[in-house]
């Protein structure tokens, strides 16, 4: 008869990815909730049951729906079975787009308030930096709008936002390929003013492989040896390159990616959706190295309150517009998903050791930020860490983790968390 129980006697400790497997066995450490993998959410794409009809849609999600949706993606879950009854044939990313100007108007009337603020505490800040930071709130506004801006190409913008395109995909070799274009465009051979050389140029334009008539050489120099100094060009191919490889795949946010900075190499005006993130990025560096850093912190800190998709269904549904049914799936499904959390943050120095990696979902794992521990769990009653800590004492009992492994997280939730825990079952183990 097989044994559903897993063996963790040898010497060394139990890893967190290991305990990341033991998901279905534990609830998260902040909700009390049960948690969802990342091989279910993968089920669930590969069954179909994203996709069809609104009405399809929400029949077969049902099951899930209590389950792991809370909150924000409840809500919008509601919103979608409301417009199943009276648009029961149209798909999921077809209501969202019809959702879109209506959505739209709604988030902009809940981040007036905030930008309203900015506003008025950017007129405080020095002249150097005044001209700079209204430029940028007259292109933020033209974002918010759907109208088209002139945007300098920026490298470590485009690394930067490429990077969080492709971190949650599967596909590793599409990813390496990515990787391996970044590191070429990453060289200082693009950043100084020696023209490039001419491998590099024959390298990134396939020269070997070009059937042409006539000598090689003759063909570089009349329609390639322009390009060592003409790095725009350049860049603009290595791009391109990319884009074929998104476009193959199916992968419209980094094809989206690309078209803008293609564009904004050719000087081109582009469309670029609001992102708060990226709007806080990019405040940043609007004021890097302002003298005022009291003033800096409070403008930083008013952005942060803008609505976001974890806390807003308008914005969330605004962010879902133009995405295809498995991605509205994984959204409305991400928070839930199971993640280790590390009880003392890596920035406080804290490990990646068994006894300091706990689990929670992903949605309340990202809000946490690096909050001390006992600072998030004034948010939750503490028989929610309770039942974590009796989950952990179950896989103690059953032989899938050891004592010693249980008792060194639940000492340090105890310590991080300022809590104390009943732990009496665990210590009568022989």
């Amino acid at each position: 008869m097989p044994c559903d129980t897993v063996n963790f006697t040898a010497k060394l400790s139990m890893s967190a990815r290991d305990l990341k497997k033991l998901n279905r066995y534990m609830t998260c450490l902040y909700s009390g909730d049960k948690m969802l993998s990342h091989s279910q959410l993968k089920k669930m794409k590969s069954r179909g049951l994203f996709e069809g009809t609104v009405s399809e849609f929400v029949h077969k999600l049902q099951p899930y729906k209590h389950r792991y949706l809370k909150s924000v993606e409840l809500e919008v879950f509601k919103r979608i079975e409301k417009a199943a009854e009276t648009s029961p044939d149209i798909t999921t990313p077809e209501l969202f787009k019809s959702w879109y100007k209506e959505t739209r108007s709604k988030v902009r009337k809940l981040q007036k308030p905030e930008f309203d603020a900015i506003k008025t505490l950017g007129a405080c800040l020095p002249e150097k930096y005044q001209k700079p930071f209204f430029d940028f709130m007259v292109q933020t506004d033209r974002k918010l709008y759907d109208e088209p801006i002139l945007q300098k190409f920026s490298f470590n913008d485009f690394q930067f936002k490429m990077k969080r395109a492709t971190e949650k995909l599967e596909d590793y070799n599409f990813k390496n390929r990515i990787d391996k274009l970044l590191k070429i465009l990453s060289s200082e051979m693009f950043h100084n003013e020696k023209p490039l050389p001419e491998k590099i140029v024959k390298r990134i334009f396939n020269f070997v492989n070009l059937k042409i008539h006539g000598k090689k050489s003759d063909f570089y120099k009349k329609h390639l040896k322009h390009l060592e100094t003409d790095k725009d060009a350049v860049k603009i191919r290595i791009i391109e390159d990319m884009l074929h490889m998104a476009r193959m795949k199916g992968y419209k946010k980094i094809e989206l990616l690309c078209e803008n900075n293609i564009n904004m190499l050719k000087g081109l005006p582009i469309c670029v959706p609001f992102s708060n993130k990226a709007f806080v990025y990019d405040l940043n560096k609007v004021l890097d190295g302002m003298p005022d850093k009291a003033l800096k912190d409070k403008m930083l800190d008013v952005a942060a309150h803008l609505p976001t998709s974890r806390k807003s269904p308008e914005a969330l549904i605004l962010k879902l517009n133009d995405v295809d049914a498995n991605i509205i799936g994984d959204k409305l499904f991400d928070p839930a998903l199971v993640s280790i959390e590390h009880l003392k943050p890596s920035s406080e120095g804290g490990g990646n050791t068994i006894a300091n990696c706990a689990l929670a979902k992903r949605g309340l794992n990202s809000a946490r930020q690096s909050q001390p521990l006992w600072q998030v769990l004034l948010n939750y009653p503490l028989k929610n860490q309770q039942k974590y800590a009796n989950n952990l004492i179950k896989l103690v009992n059953s032989g899938k983790m050891k004592k010693d492994d249980a008792l060194a997280q639940i000492r340090t939730i105890e310590q991080e968390g300022h809590i104390k825990l009943n732990i009496s079952k665990l210590n009568n183990i022989n």
